[in-house]
């Protein structure tokens, strides 16, 4: 009975914990970079009522990675900032020069993580226990060639489909990341071949399940500023 007094009492502080302290919010679901442009900016705010610590870093697709062991050509700014409740911080990612060493024919796909570190609680008790979480939001940061010309918009239709037994192909012929968040069938939008979305790259081609041969199919996308479109899928 301790012992599942305890498992109980644990799985509460979790609870609380983050529930209380999930309270930076980053103003934005992805960041497109321009080529052309000095820098991008995201702005980050506290909903919260103590302040907190972020820390931000760029990583290149790995979770896993650790700020110390990326070598990116951007630098954020500031890396580490405290942020008071109920107040934001606008981060700035700048390109070093070497930024144009990376592709100019197509985009390329970072990913930006802030790490919400909480204060520790205030405590007068001795050897108190707690337990603290540190949040962390990663989205979405695209390079944006100038060089292309495409309209970024028009990506999403020119999508290829196929479909052979029960597998549905989807090739990407744009320079640019698509994300699709479902495919779902016409009769019935419940049934979703891709309930945790799909990020196809550009010039690649794509494949998802298809038990049912669904052939009436819709898909959703989302576009630069976070919203979705829906189109036919046409085989």
């Amino acid at each position: 009975m301790k012992n599942l007094l305890s498992h109980i009492t644990l799985l509460l502080i979790l609870i609380c914990s983050m529930n209380s302290h999930a309270e930076v919010i980053l103003h934005g679901t992805r960041i497109i970079f321009l080529s052309n442009s000095k820098e991008a900016t995201l702005q980050v705010s506290n909903e919260g009522t103590q302040p907190s610590l972020i820390q931000s870093w760029l990583d290149n697709g790995n979770p896993n990675s650790t700020p110390d062991e990326i070598q990116l050509p951007f630098v954020i700014t500031p890396p580490i900032a405290r942020i008071d409740p109920q107040k934001s911080q606008t981060l700035r990612i700048l390109a070093l020069p070497n930024s144009n060493q990376l592709n100019q024919q197509q985009e390329s796909l970072f990913w930006l993580n802030v790490l919400d570190i909480p204060p520790k609680p205030k405590t007068t008790a001795e050897n108190s226990n707690f337990l603290q979480l540190a949040i962390r939001s990663r989205i979405k940061f695209i390079y944006r060639p100038s060089s292309i010309k495409d309209n970024v918009n028009d990506a999403p239709k020119k999508l290829s489909w196929s479909h052979e037994g029960n597998k549905i192909s989807i090739k990407n012929p744009t320079p640019f990341y698509i994300t699709i968040t479902s495919i779902f069938s016409k009769e019935n939008r419940k049934l979703d071949l891709a309930p945790k979305g799909v990020l196809v790259s550009p010039y690649s081609e794509y494949s998802v399940d298809n038990p049912k041969q669904l052939s009436q199919l819709r898909f959703v996308s989302i576009n630069d500023y976070g919203s979705s479109t829906e189109e036919d899928i046409h085989f």
